[in-house]
């Protein structure tokens, strides 16, 4: 109690310095609360599925990075299944969902849900089962949109729909046009969008069959497997090498395709891991910050208490009760910020849902676990020893005769404080140096992202998704249809101009094969590009630069020759010294006329704005049977949402039957595409901008002490005569002294860690001697600042009351 109560008297006599400690420290240990929480879920707690140790993910070997290269053949998943030997099963599922339609009728109107196909043993290789119900069983496993007849209902869509009812296994739902029955309901903790389709809105699960019904729908899908026990990845993936050249020489006429095996855990998580790696390492670096601060704002308290120490000391209190009161109040300090810290943490994990446009998997999950709030204690304790271990070390090595020595008499405040101070305070330069420097790496590098050439006008424009499913039977119904709708929606007031596309650009990505006529190409060395399926309408309203030749438009009906654009990285692939225009794109492997004659060359647009640019074609939809969902792109002259009204209360108006489809702003899918990216930057840049003012505060606070202590030095030089100007450069000089230890430190801290940031850049060099040196004059410059103010005041005073 009499520490207690003595604890309560010191906060008392500063209630700022108190209430100042309370909040840095719930600001520092509430930021790594809440990053150890995204950490936690994201990188390190077990994946939802049983022995996730064993599940390995397999891609398509090779290919150009688009979904069609990365993705694998129904019989090729077959052969795995039937010849391998270290795997107890390989699943998948259906790659391309998002090409499919799925319109939900029912008394309420229409509405778009999104399916993923899977296969029927994915459940049994995840270890995971329904929460209700069973999974597909043998009769249900056929393919076609005239086959659907089960579904299992994603947990989240359940509770949507049918209000978490447990007798829902049997029931109907009314899917384009044909009632289906639910059969089972996931589990919770089994949430598709979040570990394999961040952002998806997967709906239910319907059956795909491994079978020769699917075997020519090229590659569609990605596999998982589960190794039998004690499997090592390498051994797994050797095995499927072997089987895949057994196969291509038993089999030539299906040509070459590889697996590339990985651990399930690593392709969920690794491409985030540097990012969130970085970004904890600085919210630590924060906190460490705050924590050496701290320390040496009570180092300088216990010295201006010096006095009053030295005189318990010499009452009979020993060193080590001082150290303890030290150790205390600051153990105390930190535990009052931990728990102020832990409720805004708390706080911020509840906006979590706001982060689902950066499609980070298995963010959903966040949460303030037990295990989240265990560690943060531990923090926290480990916070308190910190900050009052060197002032408990100081008082605990001090002796009576010495403190009233040096921090009365001579009004010194001792040479091993002082070096102590300084070594903190450089040390808190260092850290915010080196974040500085990252953030602003990441920050040059965002920029370079944005400055791509995406090849299209993103401005005033937006895209809506149509899916008039069982309503257009033939291809001259479709053309009528989608006719009509361009028409009520070019009614809309504002509209300047519509196209239809059955892909967006930065999205979809499939990959056909293609080849100029004439040409032949070896096993393997077949070329490929994306197909994208348009109207006349589509590149004109995208903005889309023309080239050579024209646009598609209404020349290309379903009664003329087939005709095609291409992009200009297509053009110089297969047509490199020839002029494209009038040559014929071919299908490699066809005896047919191929895709169509080019017409036209238009300006890359990228399949990611961060990847090398990839060939594109465009074909006629008037002259293609391959219609489905379509996005119909709006540009006006409106501001975009009441645009998004107005274009919404047409399309209901034109077809009340249609189901709502999803409406994105051009610009938004650009912003997607860097999200993740943007918010890596932005909280570095937080981190390191706050991480940059404490470390001034600390700054000031040294050379501040430092000037009130040799307030009767400076009254001496006055008398003898030293300017007022000399004064303050000797007060000034120790801030630059410590600072450019401090700024020198941090660029060697930012050398060493120019590895891990190598892999996040884009367009920027890690060691960027440019932005290294802007940043290092930059926090030796707000040093030098924070030191401008003690030393202003101490020159200013007059000498009269320096000596008083």
């Amino acid at each position: 109690m009499t520490t207690i109560r003595h604890l309560l008297t010191q906060w008392a006599k500063a209630p700022g310095f108190s209430a100042l400690a309370i909040i840095a420290l719930a600001v520092g240990l509430g930021t790594c609360a809440a990053m150890f929480s995204v950490v936690h879920t994201v990188l390190i707690k077990p994946l939802p599925f049983d022995n996730p140790d064993r599940l390995v993910w397999i891609e398509n070997a090779g290919g150009d990075g688009g979904l069609s290269s990365r993705t694998s053949r129904s019989f090729d998943v077959r052969e795995w299944q039937q010849q391998n030997q270290l795997f107890e099963d390989i699943g998948g599922y259906y790659a391309f969902f998002d090409y499919l339609q799925f319109t939900l009728a029912d008394a309420g109107g229409a509405q778009r849900l999104r399916g993923l196909p899977v296969t029927q043993n994915l459940f049994s290789v995840l270890g995971v089962q329904p929460m209700l119900g069973r999974g597909f069983i043998d009769q249900e496993m056929v393919w076609g949109d005239n086959d659907l007849g089960a579904v299992i209902l994603t947990h989240e869509f359940w509770q949507q729909r049918f209000g978490g009812q447990s007798d829902v296994i049997g029931k109907t739902l009314t899917l384009n046009n044909r009632a289906v029955a639910v059969v089972g309901v996931l589990p919770e903790k089994f949430n598709v969008d979040s570990i394999f389709q961040p952002e998806a809105g997967i709906d239910f699960l319907l059956p795909f069959p491994i079978s020769e019904a699917t075997d020519n729908n090229g590659n569609t899908l990605f596999a998982v497997g589960r190794l039998r026990e004690g499997v090592t990845v390498s051994e797994a993936q050797a095995e499927l090498d072997t089987i895949n050249a057994r196969v291509q020489k038993a089999k030539p006429e299906r040509g070459g395709f590889g697996a590339d095996v990985r651990s399930l855990d690593d392709y969920v998580r690794g491409a985030h891991r540097p990012a969130f790696l970085l970004l904890s390492v600085a919210v630590l670096a924060l906190l460490l910050i705050v924590c050496l601060n701290l320390s040496n704002l009570m180092l300088v308290r216990a010295q201006v208490r010096s006095r009053e120490l030295a005189t318990r000391m010499a009452l009979g209190a020993t060193p080590w009760q001082l150290a303890k009161h030290a150790l205390f109040e600051s153990l105390s300090l930190a535990l009052i910020g931990g728990a102020l810290g832990t409720l805004l943490a708390a706080i911020a994990l509840g906006e979590t849902s706001r982060l689902a446009a950066y499609r980070i998997p298995l963010l959903e999950g966040v949460s303030l676990s037990p295990t989240v709030v265990l560690v943060t204690l531990l923090i926290t304790l480990l916070s308190g020893l910190i900050c009052g271990a060197l002032p408990a070390l100081q008082l605990w090595r001090g002796q009576a005769g010495t403190v009233l020595s040096e921090g009365g008499a001579r009004g010194t405040a001792g040479v091993g404080a002082t070096r102590a101070r300084r070594a903190l305070v450089v040390t808190q330069i260092g850290l915010a140096c080196a974040l500085l420097i990252a953030s602003s790496l990441l920050v040059q590098s965002f920029v370079r992202v944005l400055d791509v050439d995406v090849g299209f006008d993103p401005e005033q424009a937006l895209a809506v998704r149509v899916d008039p499913y069982g309503q257009l039977q033939t291809l001259e119904e479709a053309i009528t249809y989608y006719q009509g709708l361009e028409s009520a929606v070019q009614s809309v007031p504002g509209v300047v101009s519509t196209g239809l596309s059955d892909t967006l650009p930065l999205g979809r990505n499939r990959t056909w094969g293609v080849g100029a006529e004439g040409e032949s190409y070896a096993n393997g060395e077949m070329r490929i590009a994306s197909p994208r399926l348009i109207n006349g309408g589509y590149l004109q309203t995208m903005r889309v630069p023309l080239l050579a030749g024209r646009y598609l438009d209404a020349r290309d009906g379903a009664d003329a020759s087939p005709a095609v654009v291409i992009s200009e990285t297509t053009a110089r692939m297969l047509w490199p010294n020839r002029d494209p225009i009038g040559q014929r794109l071919m299908q490699p492997g066809s005896d047919g006329p191929g895709y169509g004659v080019v017409v036209g060359v238009v300006a890359d647009v990228p399949r990611e704005l961060e990847a090398d640019v990839a060939a594109d074609f465009y074909l006629s939809m008037a002259q293609s049977e391959s219609w489905g969902s379509m996005e119909l792109v709006i540009r006006s002259k409106r501001p975009l949402d009441e645009l998004t009204r107005d274009v919404r209360a047409a399309i209901a108006k034109f077809d009340p039957k249609l189901a709502s489809g999803d409406v994105v702003t051009l610009q938004g899918l650009i912003d997607r595409s860097v999200a993740t990216r943007r918010v890596t930057a932005s909280l570095l840049g937080s981190f390191s901008s706050l991480a940059l003012l404490v470390a001034a505060l600390g700054v000031y606070s040294v050379i501040a002490f430092a000037a009130s202590i040799r307030l009767r030095e400076m009254a001496i030089r006055r008398a003898l005569g030293s300017r007022r100007r000399d004064l303050a450069r000797i007060i000034i000089g120790e801030g630059v002294q410590v600072a450019l230890i401090g700024v020198a430190a941090g660029l060697l801290l930012a050398l060493l860690a120019s590895g891990l940031l190598r892999g996040m850049l884009f367009g920027v060099d890690a060691i960027n001697p440019s932005v290294f040196a802007l940043n290092a004059f930059a926090v030796a410059a707000v040093a030098v600042l924070a030191s401008l103010t003690p030393a202003l005041r101490a020159a200013r005073a007059e000498e009269i009351s320096l000596l008083r």
